[in-house]
């Protein structure tokens, strides 16, 4: 399976393509983008097997992450979806182990004007009407108030914490409607 296009006001949603390593290098290059992500700028062969990754969800899982482009200009805005991540920060919390996480990030350029929110909410509505499940977790920074205030207008609450002194995250739960 390959990730579907969606479409909403302003946004594309659309599969990663090799093509957009550039733009993935720029966002998970900018240090505002990482602050409250990866905790640091990702070497460009990092960022290619996160891009190789996408593709992956969706042909094993039937879900992942899209390309979130803006429709009149093309412009790529970030990354948005659903992931399985088997990561080591959640070993203490098995009960999330087969639940799609969710995730979004934007360039810096896009903060501020409703696109994170507009691409969230398209992926989510995806989510609810094709995954299996009613629930849905997301892993936001305890500083990140913007991803804070955004997960809560999706319907997420803070159920939770995960990490040490270093990693610490919020966990944060969604039922679909």
């Amino acid at each position: 399976m390959q990730a579907p296009i969606l479409t909403t006001p302003r946004l594309r949603l659309r599969p990663h393509r090799m093509d957009d390593l550039d733009a993935c290098v720029e966002l998970w290059q900018d240090p505002v983008v990482t602050r409250h992500t990866s905790g640091r700028p990702l070497a460009r062969q990092d960022v290619w097997t996160r891009l190789l990754r996408h593709p992956g969800h969706w042909a094993l899982l039937g879900f992942g992450y899209w390309v979130a482009e803006e429709r009149a200009s093309g412009r790529f805005v970030g990354e948005v979806g659903l992931g399985r991540f088997k990561r080591d920060l959640l070993a203490g919390h098995p009960e999330l182990d087969a639940l799609p996480e969710a995730g979004w990030v934007t360039l810096p350029w896009a903060h501020g004007q409703g696109y994170a929110g507009e691409a969230v909410a398209a992926a989510l509505g995806w989510r609810d009407a094709n995954v299996p499940g009613r629930e849905t977790f997301c892993l936001i920074s305890p500083e990140n108030t913007a991803s804070l205030r955004l997960a809560a207008r999706v319907g997420f609450t803070v159920t939770g914490e995960a990490g040490g002194p270093d990693d610490r995250v919020l966990l944060l739960t969604r039922q679909r409607g």
